[in-house]
C-alpha cells in the first residue's frame, strides 16, 4: 500500500512539472492580439536592431544583434526621415574578429566635458566591450576595447555604464554564444547559473548571482536603482546600489511574458520593455522554420522607483514584426528593435493628450500584484 501511494505522489510530481514546463514554454498560448498605439511604419527592414539607446535630440542607435556575423551599429534620426543608416567607424583596430555580432549596448555621457560615449558588447573569440566616442551623432571614434577574465569565455547580454569606463554587466549564460547548442539547453534547463558584473575600470566582479538567464539591465533617473530583467523566469527585478556598487535586491515582479531589454524614460522614471510573449519559439528567431515569433512591448509606470502600473502598449503576431528585444518612447514615439528582423517606429498619441484612455488608442492596463 505505501509503495501505491508513493507511485502515485511521484507520477502526481512529475505530471505537475511537465505541465509547469509547458506553461513556462508558452505551449498552452495559441492566440495574440494585435495591440498597436498608432500609426506604425518601418524604419530599418533587414538585419536586426536588437538592443537600442536613445542619444538626444531624436537619434536612436541600434545593435545589429546575433543575425549578422560582422556587426555594425545602425541610427535612426526621428527628426528626419525615419530611414536607418550606419554609422561610420574611424580610428578601428585591425582586429579579424572586431564588431561581431554586436549585442546590448549603453551610451553615458561625460559631465565634464559634455562627450557622449557608447559601449556595446561583442560577441567576439572572447567577450569584450568596444567603446566610442559618438561624433556628431553620425560617426563612432573608436576609443577602446574593455574585457575581463571574470566573463571573458561566457554569454554576456546587456550593461549599463554608470561612469567612465564603469559599467554593471549581465552574463546569460556560463557557456559562450559560440556554443549555442549548449546555451539553449542551459537556458532550458532553467540552472540558475547567470551573474550581475560590476566592473570599476580595472575589473570586474560578481555584484548579483543565482539569477536564470539575465537579460536586460538599466538604471533609474536618480541613479539609485537598477533593474533587471530575468529571461528565464520572466520576472522583472530593482537592486538598490550601495556605495561599494554592490546590489541588494528590493524588489521582484512576474509579468509572465520573456522581458528582455530596458530602456527608462530619463523624465518620468517609466520603463519600456521589449518582450517574447510565447518562449519556445524564441527557438526559431532567424525564422529557419518560419514559426513566426509574436513581439510584445510593455511599459512599466513608475513611482519612487517602483511599479505602479503595467500596460501592454504593443503587441503582434509576427506578421508585422517578429522577435521584439527592445523598446523606448521618444518625444510620443514607440521606437521598437528585434532580434534579427526589423526596426520600426509607432505614434504614442495618447501620451500627449494626458494618456486620454477614450482616444480609441490605449489598449487595457491591469495593475501590478
Amino acid at each position: 500500500m505505501f509503495g501505491s501511494a508513493a507511485r502515485l505522489i511521484f507520477i502526481g510530481f512529475v505530471l505537475k512539472q511537465i505541465l509547469d514546463y509547458r506553461d513556462w514554454l508558452d505551449f498552452n498560448r495559441d492566440v495574440i492580439f494585435t495591440v498597436t498605439p498608432g500609426k506604425c511604419h518601418v524604419v530599418l527592414h533587414d538585419g536586426g536592431s536588437e538592443d537600442l539607446t536613445h542619444v538626444g535630440n531624436g537619434v536612436v542607435l541600434f545593435s545589429t544583434g546575433l543575425a549578422t556575423s560582422k556587426g555594425h551599429i545602425k541610427a535612426v534620426d526621428l527628426n528626419q526621415s525615419l530611414n536607418a543608416f550606419t554609422l561610420n567607424i574611424t580610428n578601428s583596430p585591425e582586429r579579424d574578429d572586431f564588431m561581431t555580432k554586436l549585442h546590448g549596448l549603453s551610451s553615458w555621457r561625460d559631465p565634464h566635458t559634455g562627450k557622449l560615449y557608447l559601449y556595446v558588447i561583442s560577441h567576439a573569440s572572447e567577450e569584450s566591450i568596444e567603446v566610442f566616442e559618438v561624433e556628431d551623432g553620425m560617426n563612432l571614434k573608436y576609443i577602446k576595447t574593455i574585457t575581463d577574465s571574470s566573463f571573458a569565455s561566457k554569454f554576456m547580454n546587456d550593461l549599463v555604464v554608470v561612469g567612465k569606463d564603469k559599467f554593471y554587466i549581465s552574463q546569460f549564460a556560463h557557456f559562450p554564444i559560440r556554443d549555442m547548442t549548449k546555451v539553449n539547453l542551459e537556458w532550458l534547463s532553467r540552472w540558475k547559473t547567470g551573474n550581475i558584473y560590476y566592473y570599476d575600470g580595472h575589473r570586474a566582479r560578481v555584484v548579483a548571482s543565482n539569477l536564470e538567464q539575465p537579460n536586460g539591465i538599466n538604471i533609474s533617473p536618480d541613479a539609485k536603482v537598477i533593474y533587471l530583467s530575468e529571461w528565464g523566469s520572466k520576472t522583472l527585478k530593482a537592486y538598490r546600489r550601495e556605495s561599494t556598487n554592490n546590489l541588494v535586491e528590493l524588489w521582484s515582479t512576474y509579468l509572465g511574458t520573456g522581458i528582455d531589454n530596458i530602456e527608462v524614460d530619463p523624465d518620468t522614471g517609466d520603463l519600456w520593455i521589449g518582450a517574447h510573449p510565447v518562449m519556445w519559439k524564441v527557438i526559431d528567431l532567424l525564422n529557419i522554420f518560419g514559426a513566426k515569433h509574436p513581439g510584445q512591448v510593455l511599459r512599466i509606470k513608475m513611482t519612487d522607483n517602483a511599479i505602479s502600473e503595467i500596460e501592454e502598449v504593443f503587441s503582434d503576431d509576427g506578421n508585422f514584426l517578429y522577435g521584439t528585444s527592445s523598446a523606448t518612447n521618444v518625444n510620443g514615439k514607440l521606437v521598437i528593435g528585434t532580434v534579427s528582423q526589423k526596426a520600426a517606429v509607432c505614434e504614442l498619441n495618447y501620451l500627449s493628450k494626458n494618456e486620454a484612455t477614450d482616444s480609441g488608442l490605449l489598449p487595457d492596463s491591469y495593475v501590478a500584484n
